[in-house]
């Protein structure tokens, strides 16, 4: 859920033609336990003196992009493009606001007025945290968007020590990885995770928290490689790729020979197979060349 108990979604003001297709996306959002605002999707001389007070007290908002330009505010901009406005005003003032712009299968580009056209180009050029652009097929797909979007996930804290190596490994190479480990110990402080497959725990979470307080994170594979890729991919993504100030070094053993093209070339990673016997070495040379780089 979202930090609201109810989540408050706006869905602007329109002209006649659209209000079956917003009224239908309303209907759902209500049946799933969403408050929507206003109340009342048809424009008249008194929205505007209601629209502020609403927009500022959604946490959520919905741009249903129809076919038509029309209604206008003035000659110059459309009632859809002038919400659109202030409903990024809002959102300035409530960065945890979410907005979703919806293009309906209904509305056909090649039946769209030029100005919408612009104008859903516009948007589609903006798409910035915090918004999303869907296609869904219908306002229950939507709906379910909409959902996962407010969901907010409890931030877990994991009880992480600083250290100098930060050796990661599947348990199916937990013995081998607890050699590597016996060897690097005496040499220079490590912290290992041994990662246990099918367990809830979020295990790229704890890497995160804990490589940010590493010098080095090390993920070792021997027979896992086909768990070892991937993870490091994830993991790289989660400390921040290239912006990360720690780096990863990917180190594998070359038996297997299937290994042998197991790498991953990324910025702040280093990619090694290795024959078994030379890893703790290796894991200590590449540390001293990170050390010897931040002195």
């Amino acid at each position: 859920m979202s930090q609201n108990s109810v989540d408050i979604i706006f869905i602007p003001f329109c002209g006649e033609e659209q209000e079956s297709l917003r009224n239908q996306l309303a209907s759902v959002l209500k049946m799933a336990d969403m408050k929507v605002v206003p109340e009342e999707s048809k424009f008249d001389d008194n929205s505007i003196l209601v629209l502020n007070e609403q927009v500022q007290n959604a946490n959520c908002y919905v741009i249903i992009l129809f076919p038509q330009y029309a209604p206008l505010i003035d000659k110059e901009i459309s009632l859809a493009k002038y919400q659109y406005q202030e409903i990024k005003k809002a959102q300035l003032l409530n960065p945890d606001s979410k907005i979703v712009v919806w293009l309906p299968p209904t509305t056909n580009i090649m039946n769209t007025d030029a100005a919408q056209i612009s104008f859903i180009n516009e948007i589609r050029n903006s798409i910035t945290k915090n918004m999303i652009f869907s296609n869904a097929l219908s306002p229950i797909l939507l709906t379910d968007d909409i959902r996962s979007l407010l969901e907010k996930k409890q931030e877990v804290y994991f009880d992480v020590n600083s250290t100098d190596i930060f050796l990661i490994s599947n348990q199916l190479d937990e013995s081998e990885a607890n050699e590597i480990i016996e060897m690097l110990s005496d040499i220079v402080p490590v912290e290992n995770l041994n990662i246990i497959q099918d367990c809830d725990m979020d295990y790229t979470e704890l890497c995160k928290q804990q490589i940010s307080k590493s010098k080095l994170a090390v993920i070792y594979f021997k027979e896992t490689s086909d768990w070892a890729l991937p993870f490091a991919q994830q993991v790289w993504k989660k400390v921040g790729g290239a912006a990360s100030h720690t780096p990863i070094l990917l180190i594998g053993d070359e038996d297997p020979d299937t290994n042998k093209d197991k790498k991953f070339k990324a910025p702040k990673v280093i990619s090694l197979i290795v024959a078994g016997e030379l890893i703790p070495l290796e894991i200590k040379v590449q540390y001293d060349n990170v050390i010897e780089a931040k002195s």
